[in-house]
């Protein structure tokens, strides 16, 4: 039912086209998308850099913490650990103090990845809050875009309604139609989707990045 309402708006909007795709052109592209969307919608949201640091500084910190108690705790420490998982070892093998060690290690390490955590955070900006760019819808427009050009072999443009200041036709208004049949209600705003997908088609005049063409002629 959602993939007929795509296609009557998909067919109503390539109307004026010249060399309109095929129906089963089409279809393939309803179905690419739809795919496209299920697997993102599976993916685990991702974190800003910053909070990314912020949550590493804090393994350390418990890591650190979690060194200086088994520290103190020693071998007897170690000893009712292991007699609590009831793991068949020797008091003699047990290792207290590589243990220690691999906290240690882990806590500095942690802090070393949260200094480039924090590093990525200022190149993006993403320290000064506000909106923040969302890595995953701008990998997940390109996507779409890739799949809209190649399939119906319509290349996207981004044109923008005096009246509305929104892009109500072309492949963003077609993304905006499908994010809103597959995606949770309300999770995108429209105007975050067309700049998104203004700033992906400006990467995608790069030469380096078009597919190359079927023949040299």
């Amino acid at each position: 039912m959602q993939g007929q309402r795509l296609l009557e708006w998909l067919k109503h909007d390539l109307r004026d086209v010249e060399h309109r795709p095929s129906s089963e052109a089409l279809t393939e592209l309803i179905e690419d998308t739809r795919r496209i969307i299920t697997l993102y919608l599976e993916r685990p949201e991702k974190l800003r850099p910053s909070m990314v640091a912020n949550e590493l500084n804090k393994l350390a910190k418990g890591l650190e913490k979690a060194a200086k108690a088994a520290e103190k705790l020693g071998k007897q420490g170690l000893l009712l650990i292991v007699a609590a998982s009831e793991t068949n070892l020797d008091a003699s093998d047990l290792d207290m103090p590589r243990h220690i060690l691999y906290l240690q290690r882990m806590a500095v390490w942690s802090r070393k990845a949260a200094e480039v955590a924090d590093q990525q955070s200022q190149s993006a900006r993403s320290h000064k809050g506000g909106s923040t760019p969302d890595q995953n819808l701008r990998e997940l427009i390109t996507l779409l875009l890739v799949a809209y050009q190649e399939i119906l072999g319509i290349k996207p443009s981004h044109t923008i309604d005096p009246d509305t200041g929104l892009v109500e036709r072309g492949a963003s208004a077609f993304i905006k139609q499908a994010l809103g049949l597959y995606w949770p209600e309300h999770t995108f705003k429209h105007r975050l989707i067309d700049e998104t997908v203004r700033r992906s088609l400006l990467v995608r005049e790069l030469e380096y990045f078009d597919p190359p063409p079927l023949s040299s002629s």
